[in-house]
């Protein structure tokens, strides 16, 4: 802390100008003291005069400690002083710093020499940035070291300073109480209270200068990690802005063959050593992580086989080769930037890891694709093996005209393929697939005159970022069907495969997941090849100046950002509310016992609340001022009240339908001509299907202000009148039993209550009966034309008839000049 202060001091007193500030302040705040102060003075040299050998202001002398608070106060240092001897002994971190600290600065005198001769190298992109991964994870540890260091060693610094001035006092005190003639027991605990602050000022002395050392010591190594950063940073800028710089001669230059030969002997033992020498510090070195992955791929291994034998061999190429995908999730976390493990050894398992990841998906490509794979990956491994070879000269230029010449060919052969399967139709080729192989073909192509030409860079810049982009999709969707064999023994394991969703709808669960996961890759493959071709920084802040554009209209300003941000928080609320809706229709509706009509108006009320929320959310993260809404609210009601009152008028229905529930989901209802059963209950609308399979749009006003039937509001009973009339010789009472011992008959007609036939009337030419009996709405219709069948055949069954109107009508002659007086009333009435 001391050091500190002096060091600010030195910088203050070093800027011009300083002192007289410092004066000027210190006049300007002690300027109303000073007539006080002067006064005071004056009164004091009045009644004490000063001495005559000197002028000089004495120091001002440490308080006393009266004799009767000695004890008293004695006993609150001691406590003190415990507590200063309880903080002094936590030093777990300082203990963990001072343990790992000189392995910690082996490794980075190490990984300094790793660093200065991969940059001599000319090292790819990708290796720079794993090398900028490491060195920015190296200097992050050692910045939270220092941190804990400084605040450790300020809280020292305060406890030394109290401790000093303690000291002082009870030196004071002593010398007082000594002139004083103190009895002796309180001058031996002054003493003896001095004797302890004396003791407790030297451990902390002790550690603060042990850990003022090791921030030294830590400083240093932050200063070189700085200083890898900033070579890293300065190669990455050359590599990325002289794409067009020539940097080697052509590959047909003389000099360069005998150069490359002279230099390739004693390359490649050094090579060997290298790539030797990291191996046995990844196995060796426990810091590398190697005992962690050989444990990660036991375990995936051991629960991947336990899935396998518990859901059975499922159709994912994951557990017909857990292996493979146990050895893949291992690889990819060894090979991870923040990955301790060496770079050459990173290097082989780039290549291992190429075999788990055809295994994973030559089962699931298209066949004609299966070709290019494998030739992307042998050259992918070249062009990893020539990464080592770099700064050989002509090794590393040769490689590249090969890498580029054998991706041509390869290319050219699956195109010509494709073609003659095209010519017999045995398959048609998309347009996207041509329009990537053309791409790929034009880069090789470029790479491969760059490499020839000596245009190092933009050689580096095409070929290895076409093979490091096809490597990165291929890991990267052999991942997803890894994560997709997850996801499927998850569906089919406990507690998961207790859902209903998952029960009904797991086919559907894992498409969706399986889009979401393709398009989480594709936009992971984007950020990485952006990084590993050097241009993520320059799109990331092309992206932001976009996203940062002001739009202005009037007093009205926005970004587009904003603009953004707002729909996608209502897209956000719109899914969410989706899924909840669909999670209670699936799991809690079916258990809760809930009926349709009030299921349907909660999710209903449930969704417009979430997204009427998401849209007062969208509209803060948009930047209006919320406050200011009440104006547009306004005008917006003046608005609605004018034009907008028949769609006000049906929203207001609307939610009185849901909350009032005159009306379900699924009931039959009429309203005027119409009947049907109601479908949906929307916003402004209803959805009524008719028996004819029409849907009518029922604006919700009409529900709410017309008289309306609803058939099955309370239950689903419908009762059937069914009207019968026979013949005058009939026995009533026989026809009445015959009647409901039908109805009682038919297995879809309830008992309860129990069906009956009544005598209704006398008619024409029939006595008339009904037919009454109750069943479910659904089956009315059907039951009504069995009862209907069934009578007819009972009555010609029990020798009675159905009668008809008879009438008899005569025909007058026109010479018929008076008609006859019929005799017979009953020819009258024909008549």
């Amino acid at each position: 802390m001391g050091t500190v202060l002096w060091q600010k001091r030195r910088l203050l007193r070093s800027l011009p100008g300083t002192s007289i500030i410092v004066s000027l302040a210190t006049f300007l705040f002690l300027w109303p003291f000073a007539g006080n102060a002067a006064e005071q003075k004056t009164q004091d040299v009045i009644k004490t005069p000063a001495p005559a050998t000197s002028t000089v202001t004495p120091a001002p002398s440490p308080p006393v400690i009266p004799a009767e608070e000695v004890a008293m106060q004695a006993t609150q240092v001691g406590n003190l002083i415990r507590g200063f001897a309880r903080n002094l002994a936590a030093r777990n971190e300082i203990e963990t710093i001072q343990k790992f600290l000189p392995q910690v600065s082996d490794d980075i005198t190490l990984e300094l020499k790793n660093t200065a001769n991969i940059l001599k190298e000319q090292p790819s992109l990708e290796t720079l940035q794993a090398q900028e991964q490491i060195w920015q994870q190296r200097q992050s540890q050692l910045t939270i070291w220092l941190n804990v260091l400084t605040d450790r060693a300020t809280k020292l610094q305060v406890a030394l300073t109290q401790l000093k001035k303690l000291e002082e006092t009870w030196t004071g005190t002593r010398d007082a109480e000594e002139s004083a003639k103190t009895p002796p027991p309180i001058l031996q605990q002054i003493s003896a209270t001095l004797a302890a602050i004396k003791a407790a000022q030297q451990p902390h002395q002790a550690q603060r200068d042990e850990i003022l050392n090791l921030q030294s010591k830590i400083a240093d190594l932050v200063a070189d990690c700085n200083t890898a950063l900033a070579q890293i940073a300065g190669l990455q800028q050359m590599a990325v802005g002289g794409v067009f710089t020539r940097e080697d001669p052509p590959i047909w230059n003389p000099d360069l063959w005998a150069r490359a030969k002279n230099t390739l002997s004693d390359r490649v033992p050094k090579i060997a050593a290298t790539y030797w020498g990291d191996i046995l510090l990844y196995v060796r070195d426990p810091s590398r992580h190697m005992p962690r992955h050989v444990g990660i791929f036991i375990a995936l291994s051991l629960v991947l086989l336990a899935a396998r034998r518990q859901v059975g061999r499922l159709a994912n190429p994951v557990f017909d080769h857990p292996f493979a995908a146990a050895l893949l999730v291992t690889l990819m976390v060894a090979t991870s930037p923040s990955s301790p493990v060496p770079v050459t050894v990173k290097r082989l398992f780039e290549i291992a890891g190429l075999v788990p990841i055809i295994v994973l998906t030559r089962g699931v490509l298209p066949p004609i694709v299966v070709p290019a794979v494998y030739a992307l990956v042998i050259l992918f491994a070249i062009d990893t093996v020539r990464q080592a070879f770099a700064g050989v000269p002509l090794m590393g230029q040769a490689m590249l005209v090969l890498e580029a010449v054998a991706g041509i060919v390869v290319l050219g052969w699956l195109w010509g393929y494709a073609a003659r399967r095209a010519a017999r139709g045995l398959g048609k080729t998309s347009t996207l697939r041509r329009l990537v192989t053309t791409f790929i073909l034009f880069a090789l192509a470029i790479g491969l005159v760059a490499a020839v030409s000596g245009y190092m860079r933009l050689a580096r810049l095409a070929i290895p970022g076409v093979l490091v982009g096809g490597a990165l999709a291929l890991e990267l969707y052999a991942s997803v069907q890894v994560a997709m064999g997850v996801v499927a023994c998850a569906l089919r394991v406990w507690p998961l495969r207790l859902l209903h969703m998952v029960q009904h709808h797991r086919d559907l669960l894992e498409r969706r997941i399986y889009l979401l996961l393709l398009w989480l890759v594709c936009i992971g493959w984007l950020f990485r090849y952006l990084d590993y071709v050097g241009l993520f920084d320059p799109a990331r802040s092309m992206a932001a100046g976009f996203l940062n554009t002001r739009l202005e209209r009037g007093s009205i300003s926005t970004s587009v950002g904003d603009i953004v941000a707002f729909f996608l928080t209502v897209l956000g609320a719109y899914l969410l509310s989706a899924f909840i809706r669909f999670l209670l229709e699936e799991d809690v509706y079916p258990r809760t016992r809930i009926a349709t009509g009030q299921s349907y108006a909660v999710s209903s009320l449930l969704n417009y609340a979430i997204l009427t929320i998401g849209f007062v959310v969208a509209l803060a993260v948009l930047g209006l001022d919320m406050t200011k809404m009440t104006v547009l609210a306004g005008a917006l009601g003046v608005g609605i009240g004018f034009g907008l009152q028949s769609v006000v008028n049906n929203f207001v229905s609307g939610l009185i339908l849901l909350f009032e529930r005159p009306i379900h989901v699924g009931d039959t209802v009429q309203v005027g001509n119409l009947q049907g059963r109601v479908r949906r209950i929307g916003i402004r609308a209803s959805v009524v299907r008719t028996m004819q399979g029409a849907e009518i749009i029922v604006p919700n006003a009409q529900l709410i202000t017309e008289q309306v039937t609803n058939w099955t509001l309370s239950d689903q009973l419908r009762r059937i009148d069914l009207p019968v009339g026979v013949n005058y010789g009939a026995a009533p009472k026989k026809v009445i039993d015959l009647l409901e011992s039908l109805a009682r008959a038919h297995p879809q007609v309830l008992q309860n209550p129990a069906p009956r036939a009544l005598f209704m009337s006398y008619g024409d030419s029939s006595i008339n009966f009904e037919l009454r009996a109750w069943t479910e709405y659904s089956n009315s219709q059907q039951v009504h034309s069995d009862l209907t069948v069934a009578i007819y055949d009972a009555i010609y069954a029990a020798g009675m008839s159905f009668p008809f109107p008879q009438r008899e009508v005569r025909v007058l002659s026109d010479h018929d000049a008076a008609p006859a007086v019929p005799s017979n009333p009953l020819e009258k009435k024909a008549q």
